[in-house]
């Protein structure tokens, strides 16, 4: 698989390597509490067979380790630079009440499904659900949109969540996953990977990425939607979480190519659809939320993701949401973000104490 090409940009962005070091917080800025009563129903849109084009993923760059049946514990080449400072945590976190932390006002927003805290830069990641373009928006602490990331040549047949993690080579990566299949009849599905690019505050205009990496998957047992993605920043394995009566959860080892994925057991979550999660920077919270409830799983230094998510979960607050499909960890562990799709929708603000 050709690495990305990177179009040139006249603006002030750019691809780098990330540095260490922690983010600024992101939730500096919280508001007052403006949730209002509201009751969300499975409205994603129909699916149909995937088009997608077929494609091989090169593993030159990538690790050379196997993977077992067992989960591994071997990353991709690079595992992430970025650190939090926080410890490991060893219990259930206490979350103080949800809180505003602002009302969106980026029209093109009008559907968020996927979303993740940047682990440098002191932003968020979003995409939108299906019918939308091939497209993630950079959001600041004020919720102004910093720039658009274009990737150019692929389809967004139905995008449902998005996942930040190592890659094939140093720094975060960004994984668009989609993922969808209301119908469960697509073939295989596709995931997206670009390195995520160092935007700056001058940085506005849409900077585009030609012919960004695809990754084909298939499942062992035959089609299923899904809205849950996230890479465990430990070791570079892929997650997919499926949506419906019977949650199950599917592994892709590091270095992650297409191919089929591994289900695992069954985890231990008490809803009924899984919408989005996401993981911790460090590795050991792991979140999947529903439309009305979220829950964590506690992960030990010596647990693999699999494991952990066979125990006991930590329930999570969640505010009154119109359709809320996104959960992003902060990356300093200081706490979660959420958005419902919708537009003019408040970005909500969730508080470890």
């Amino acid at each position: 698989m050709l690495q990305p090409r990177l179009a040139a940009c006249a603006l002030a962005l750019v691809l780098a390597c990330r540095s260490g070091g922690e983010t600024d917080s992101l939730a500096d800025e919280v508001g007052d509490s403006t949730g209002s009563e509201s009751t969300g129903s499975d409205s994603s849109s129909t699916d149909s067979s995937s088009t997608d084009s077929s494609s091989t993923d090169s593993t030159d760059s990538e690790s050379t380790s196997t993977s077992t049946d067992s989960e591994s514990t071997t990353s991709e080449s690079t595992t992430s630079d970025s650190t939090t400072g926080d410890e490991w945590l060893a219990a259930c976190p206490s979350v103080a009440e949800p809180q505003v932390q602002v009302m969106l006002a980026v029209p093109e927003i009008d559907e968020a499904s996927g979303m993740v805290h940047s682990r440098s830069q002191d932003l968020l990641w979003v995409h939108n659900d299906s019918g939308d373009s091939a497209r993630l928006f950079a959001l600041g602490p004020d919720g102004e949109r910093r720039t658009t990331l274009v990737l150019e040549g692929v389809l967004a047949l139905d995008w449902e969540d998005l996942a930040i993690g190592p890659g094939p080579s140093p720094g975060d990566w960004l994984y668009a996953g989609d993922i969808g299949d209301n119908g469960k009849i697509r073939p295989w599905i596709t995931l997206v990977r670009v390195p995520e690019p160092i935007v700056l505050p001058q940085s506005a205009d849409p900077f585009v990425i030609s012919d960004p990496e695809t990754i084909q998957l298939t499942y062992p047992d035959g089609p299923h939607d899904a809205e849950t993605l996230f890479v465990d920043p430990i070791t570079g394995d892929l997650f997919i979480v499926s949506k419906g009566a019977q949650t199950q959860l599917f592994r892709k080892p590091a270095p992650i190519s297409s191919g089929q994925l591994e289900e695992l057991p069954m985890p231990s979550f008490p809803s009924a659809f899984a919408t989005g999660g996401d993981i911790s920077a460090l590795g050991d919270f792991i979140a999947v939320r529903g439309y009305g409830d979220a829950f964590g799983w506690l992960r030990a230094p010596d647990q693999s993701v699999g494991e952990a998510m066979q125990g006991a979960p930590c329930s999570l607050p969640l505010a009154s949401e119109m359709q809320g499909e996104t959960l992003a960890f902060h990356a300093a562990g200081t706490g979660y973000f959420t958005l419902s799709e919708g537009a003019d929708q408040p970005l909500w603000w969730y508080a470890y104490e």
